[in-house]
């Protein structure tokens, strides 16, 4: 699996906002996921065969309405997001995928080697990144 880093600067702090709450991803999670669910399955069915064999990396996973279907149909999924809250709830349901992996990180400073993935997605949370290039 690729390692990744935060590529954060030696004196910069994590801003601190309610977005980060698990009651935040809850409540998220509870409103949001009837737009992201269909919208992920969606996404993984046009990008071609995920299954087995496929690396996929999940930017701005929220609480996994991408991430889990993928690891379902059984990829390598590893999901990043930059709230805590999100990547709890995101981390106990990929708990029964050994090849998954979620983690707290920025998806606008993700340090990775070229060709780690097959496939990459950001399903809605690029919107937010101030450079979505």
């Amino acid at each position: 699996m690729a390692e990744l880093s935060l590529m954060k600067q030696p004196n910069e702090q994590a801003s601190v906002s309610p977005f980060m709450s698990r009651e935040f991803a809850r409540v998220y999670e509870d409103m949001a996921h009837r737009i992201t669910g269909p919208v992920s399955l969606t996404a993984l069915d046009l990008v071609g065969p995920i299954g087995p064999g496929i690396a996929v990396l999940d930017i701005a996973a929220g609480t996994g309405a991408l991430s889990v279907p993928a690891a379902q149909r059984g990829a390598a999924v590893t999901a990043v997001d930059i709230s805590p809250g999100m990547v709890e709830r995101l981390s106990a349901k990929l708990a029964g995928f050994p090849s998954c992996t979620s983690l707290v990180a920025d998806g606008q400073r993700l340090s990775l080697p070229e060709d780690s993935f097959d496939a990459t997605f950001s399903i809605f949370g690029v919107i937010t990144f101030a450079d979505w290039r």
